[in-house]
C-alpha cells in the first residue's frame, strides 16, 4: 500500500513538474520585451484589442502607451476607446487637438467618477505623451470614443450647450448655462439638486423637442447624451448593458467593423467568456457576433512586486486630504491572494514590462485557468465559475509589470 502511495505521489509531482517545464519553455519563446524600440505587436489581423490591469499602478500607462505607439507605427489604429463616458471622451479629443492643460487637468478630475484610482497626476501625464505621439501622425490621428454610464454630469451638460445654440424659449438650456458657470459645484449624479436639474430638463427637452431641435447642431448625437442620461433615472441601471448598446450605437455611426480599435478597459469588461453566467462587454461582442472571436484580442496585465494607488481620503466637507496606497490584495500576487500561473510569468521575465503570447498553435494554456483563476487564501476562488473552461476562452496575452510604483492623486499636482 506504501508502494503504491509512494508511485503516485512520484507520478503526480512528475506530471507537474513537466507541465511547469512545458509553461516555462513556451513563455520563454513567446515573450516581447516592451522596452525594446524594435518590438512589434505581433498581432495584425484584429477589429479590436482591449488591454487591462487592476488600476492605481502607475507603470500600467507606460505599458498601454507602448501598446499603442507600436500599434500606430504599424498602423493598426484607428481608435482609441477609453472607460468614460461619450462627452468626457469627446473633450479629451479636444485637448489632444489643442493642448488645453487647465481642461485636462479638469478632465483627470471628471475622469475618476467612473475610476477613482485613475484621477491621477499620471493620467494627466498619460495624455500629455499621447498628445506628444499624436503630434507624429498628423494626417492619421488617434481619435477618441467613449461610451461607458455618466456618472458626472459636467462633460455631458458642457457637450449638450456645445452642440446647441442659445435661444431665450429656451429656458432650461439657460438653466445648464447658468449650472455649468458656477463654482465648486459637486456634478456627480450622486447630488440630488443637480440629478433633479438634469431631470427637469431631459422632460422639457422630449416634450418641446420639434420646439428646439432647430437650435441643435447634431441632433443624432444630442440625442445619444439624452439617452445616455435618462438612464440614470432607472434605479436598476445595468452599466455592462449600457456600454453594450452604446458600442453599437457608434458601431453603426462610425463604421466600426472597418477599423482598429484599442480599449483600455477594467479586468472584467474585456473578458472573452462568461465567468459567473454574466457577459462582459467583450462577450457580448462575441456572443452577438459582432466581431469573430479570433478578431477580438484580450491583452491582461498582472502587477508584481508592485504598489498601487488604493483609495482617496477626503473629509466631512469633501475637501481632498490625502491617498492610501496597497501592495498585497491591490495587485494580487502575494501568499494571500494571488492569480493562479503568475510564477510561471515571473520566471520568465527579463524586463520590468514583458508581454507574453499565449494563445500559439502548441500552447500549453488551452488547458487549466492559469491567470483567470484568483486564488484568496481561506477562501473561495472563483475556480468553480471556471469549471470546464480554460485561459484562452478568456484571454490572448498576459503583461507582467514589475516594480511600479502607486499613481499619485491629482489633487498632489502642484499649482
Amino acid at each position: 500500500m506504501n508502494n503504491k502511495i509512494t508511485i503516485l505521489l512520484f507520478l503526480i509531482i512528475t506530471s507537474l513538474n513537466l507541465v511547469a517545464q512545458k509553461k516555462s519553455e513556451y513563455l520563454k519563446e513567446n515573450s516581447y520585451d516592451l522596452n525594446d524600440d524594435n518590438f512589434r505587436f505581433p498581432e495584425t489581423d484584429f477589429n479590436i484589442i482591449g488591454f487591462g490591469a487592476l488600476h492605481g499602478s502607475s507603470k500600467t500607462y507606460d505599458v498601454e502607451l507602448k501598446l499603442i505607439g507600436t500599434l500606430k507605427k504599424q498602423n493598426l489604429l484607428d481608435y482609441y476607446i477609453i472607460e468614460a463616458n461619450y462627452s468626457q471622451a469627446f473633450y479629451f479629443q479636444k485637448y489632444l487637438i489643442s493642448g488645453d492643460e487647465k481642461l485636462l487637468k479638469d478632465l483627470t478630475l471628471s475622469f475618476q467618477s467612473i475610476i477613482v484610482q485613475e484621477g491621477t497626476i499620471d493620467t494627466y501625464k498619460h495624455w500629455k505623451d499621447l498628445r506628444e505621439l499624436n503630434k507624429k501622425y498628423p494626417n492619421n490621428p488617434i481619435k477618441v470614443i467613449g461610451f461607458d454610464v455618466i456618472n458626472e454630469y459636467k462633460y455631458p451638460i458642457k457637450h449638450l450647450l456645445y452642440l446647441s445654440k442659445n435661444d431665450k424659449n429656451w429656458e432650461k438650456r439657460t438653466v445648464l448655462k447658468e449650472l455649468i458657470e458656477k463654482d465648486e459645484i459637486d456634478f456627480s449624479i450622486w447630488n440630488k439638486e443637480v440629478n433633479d436639474i438634469m431631470k427637469t430638463f431631459v422632460q422639457d427637452y422630449e416634450k418641446n423637442k420639434e420646439e428646439y431641435k432647430k437650435n441643435i447642431t447634431d441632433l443624432d448625437i444630442f440625442d445619444f447624451i439624452i439617452n445616455n442620461i435618462k438612464n440614470n433615472f432607472n434605479e436598476n441601471r445595468e452599466r455592462e448593458k449600457i456600454i453594450f448598446d452604446n458600442y453599437l450605437k457608434l458601431y453603426k455611426k462610425l463604421g466600426l467593423k472597418e477599423k482598429k480599435q484599442f480599449a483600455k478597459y477594467g479586468y472584467f469588461h474585456i473578458q472573452k467568456n462568461r465567468e459567473a453566467n454574466y457577459p462582459s462587454f467583450f462577450t457580448r461582442l462575441i456572443e452577438n457576433k459582432i466581431y469573430d472571436r479570433d478578431k477580438v484580442i484580450t491583452i491582461m496585465g498582472y502587477l508584481t512586486k508592485s504598489k498601487v494607488l488604493w483609495d482617496k481620503i477626503y473629509d466631512e466637507e469633501g475637501n481632498y486630504k490625502s491617498y492610501t496606497t496597497e501592495k498585497g490584495f491591490g495587485i494580487s500576487d502575494y501568499w494571500k491572494e494571488h492569480f493562479k500561473g503568475i510564477k510561471y510569468l515571473k520566471k520568465n521575465k527579463i524586463s520590468d514590462m514583458i508581454l507574453f503570447k499565449l494563445n500559439e498553435k502548441n500552447t500549453p494554456y488551452k488547458s487549466g485557468t492559469d491567470l483567470v483563476e484568483l486564488k484568496i487564501f481561506l477562501k473561495k476562488s472563483n475556480g468553480r465559475n471556471l469549471k470546464g473552461k480554460n485561459t484562452l476562452q478568456f484571454i490572448d496575452y498576459a503583461v507582467l509589470i514589475s516594480n511600479s510604483k502607486e499613481q499619485i492623486p491629482i489633487e498632489e499636482m502642484k499649482k
